[in-house]
């Protein structure tokens, strides 16, 4: 019986590391769907690995993502506070923080609605004020994302935008978010896995 214990607890372990190494290799982005991959709430990181995490100062990374966000200029000025709030929105899942998220949720259906933003991330943002929810928020924020593209392409008359992604989120199926910098904030992990995605896009 011991031995069956063993047995298990060594393949949950070698499991564990395989998916952290995948998502650092973003080749393997399109082999993300075996379907052991973990859940959102139920990542563990190696020992060094969370040290790194509880090193890092939050309050100093979101300083450095709002002052990268204000030098961005828009063709449309109301675009301006739709990005920013939909950073703010970020940020907060990057912290785990759903009370911020839905906070910056509302901000951002009102910032929405004065620019005239797509049906899909109206829809997006409203779940996203609606709930306390992390997961429900997370998934929400996909497609926030992905409909923030749309309305982020052609728009920017200076400054970039990085289109970033996780090949781990949502059990091995992935998700994009948008940022102002190069720099991976994983807002479907948090400090779980914080660095866990890479830039496979500038949208200029």
């Amino acid at each position: 019986m011991k031995k069956e214990v063993r047995k298990g607890i060594l393949f949950s372990l070698m499991a564990a590391s395989l998916s952290l190494a995948a998502c650092g290799d973003s080749k393997k982005e399109n082999e993300a769907d075996d379907a052991s991959m973990p859940m959102q709430n139920e990542m563990h990181m190696e020992a060094d690995e969370m040290q790194e995490m509880g090193d890092m100062d939050h309050g100093d990374l979101d300083k450095g993502d709002m002052a990268m966000a204000q030098d961005l200029e828009f063709k449309n000025e109301k675009m301006s506070p739709v990005y920013g709030h939909y950073n703010h929105v970020r940020m907060a899942l990057v912290n785990s923080d759903a009370a911020e998220a839905q906070n910056g949720g509302k901000m951002l259906v009102a910032a929405l609605q004065e620019a005239n933003g797509s049906t899909e991330a109206m829809e997006a943002a409203q779940k996203i004020a609606q709930s306390d929810d992390l997961n429900v928020q997370r998934t929400a924020f996909s497609d926030l994302s992905n409909a923030m593209e749309g309305m982020m392409t052609g728009a920017l008359s200076s400054g970039e935008v990085y289109k970033q992604f996780c090949p781990m989120a949502f059990e091995g199926k992935g998700g994009y978010w948008l940022s102002s910098s190069k720099e991976i904030r994983n807002p479907y992990y948090g400090d779980k896995m914080l660095k866990c995605g890479s830039v496979k896009d500038t949208i200029k």
